[in-house]
């Protein structure tokens, strides 16, 4: 199995897997891979499905979290477009991003030209969804090889990581779970090749934290989030991390054992990334 710890430096080769979870992701995406080409779509893996495979790539095992769906970024400039595409899905019932493909619900969610000013998309039932970090994560988005061939694209873990701060904030009073999913990836980078990475390329980091390798890996993961975003993006997250009652929330609902002090390590990053110009 080929990992990677960079931005697209290695592709993530899964074509081997027997995890029941890739094995579904890729029968599911294959169909969503043909309906995209034929509609000249790019999209971007994300959310659960795409933690689960960097999990998998990068610590051997899939995270304790399962996950029954499968959620892909769609680059669309208007509604029509959405609406030509998901008219060759098949509809769940449900909301007007949910499809049911090959048996499992796939939600989709249209970024790019379809996006108001505020970085966020209006849904014809008048539901507001924000999608700030979407196109960004596009950038750095990590290739990835599951059985069968097919070749996805996955946020990089520090694209995965604000895509799931941003998310906890807009969705913080209703569900934990993109807290715990953020304290999973909080946990990948002083584990493994990362705790490597550590030692012999980040020094620097682990002096600033007293040499604990779990703040250290905490507070490189924040700093790598500043620079996907713009300027009016990186607000956003100091908004964010600037504010204590915010963090205590985020410490709480990430259920580290030392959510407090990750947390926090996380949130310097950020910010001493930023004001350092990073």
């Amino acid at each position: 199995m080929n990992t990677v710890i960079g931005f697209g430096a290695v592709m993530i080769d899964l074509s081997a897997s027997t995890e029941p979870e890739i094995l579904l992701a890729a029968r599911v995406l294959t169909r969503v891979d043909a309906i995209a080409g034929a509609e000249a779509v790019d999209y971007l893996v994300v959310g659960a499905t795409a933690r689960t495979i960097l999990s998998i790539g990068l610590v051997g095992g899939p995270p304790e979290r399962a996950t029954q769906d499968i959620d892909i970024a769609t680059a669309m400039g208007t509604w029509a477009d959405f609406e030509q595409f998901a008219s060759r899905l098949e509809w769940s019932g449900g909301s007007a991003h949910s499809f049911i493909v090959e048996g499992v619900e796939v939600d989709v969610v249209p970024y790019g030209g379809i996006e108001d000013d505020d970085r966020t998309i209006l849904w014809p039932d008048d539901h507001r969804m924000n999608v700030r970090g979407l196109s960004e994560a596009v950038a750095s988005a990590e290739s990835v090889l599951l059985p069968g061939g097919l070749v996805i694209k996955v946020p990089s873990v520090p694209a995965l990581a604000m895509l799931k701060l941003l998310t906890w904030w807009d969705r913080r009073l209703r569900t934990t779970r993109d807290a715990i999913d953020l304290g999973t990836m909080i946990g990948w980078y002083s584990s493994g090749q990362y705790l490597e990475r550590l030692y012999d390329e980040e020094p620097d980091a682990l002096e600033r934290n007293d040499y604990d390798p779990e703040l250290a890996g905490a507070w490189l993961l924040g700093s790598r989030m500043p620079g996907l975003l713009d300027l009016e993006g990186v607000a956003v997250l100091l908004g964010i991390v600037s504010d204590d009652d915010v963090l205590a929330r985020l410490a709480n609902d990430v259920r580290l054992p030392r959510g407090g002090r990750l947390v926090e390590a996380l949130a310097d990053g950020i910010k001493e990334a930023r004001y350092s110009g990073a």
